[in-house]
């Protein structure tokens, strides 16, 4: 009679993780993410090797807010607007700068 091979389960779960590692593992993304702006989980993720997934689920848990974006979106609109003025304001100077060269190279060929 053939004998049935059965899974052993603990192989096939995934490690499972102390309250404190969770929170050292989430210290070190608010501190990172203090640090950088973002990027902590994917850092913790390579260094405690625990994936992402897992992290941002304990993250939920803790109710720790996400990293966001920077929305620079004013700032952009901002620099592009003072680039219209400046490529305005340099046109103006360099007709300017070209009657000065004209009467300038004028008066030097008088002389």
């Amino acid at each position: 009679m053939a004998r049935k091979t059965t899974k052993n389960t603990s192989s096939t779960r995934g490690k499972r993780y102390t309250t404190k590692q969770k929170a050292d593992i989430l210290s070190f993304v608010d501190k990172h993410n203090a640090l950088n702006g973002r990027g902590g989980a994917a850092e913790a993720s390579r260094k405690f090797d625990v994936s992402q997934l897992t992290i941002g689920n304990w993250q939920k848990e803790a109710g720790s807010p996400s990293p966001k974006r920077k929305k620079n979106t004013g700032d952009i609109n901002k620099a592009i607007k003072r680039l219209g003025e400046l490529h305005k304001e340099m046109a103006a100077k360099e007709t300017e700068l070209d009657k000065l060269r004209k009467e300038y190279a004028k008066l030097k060929s008088s002389i």
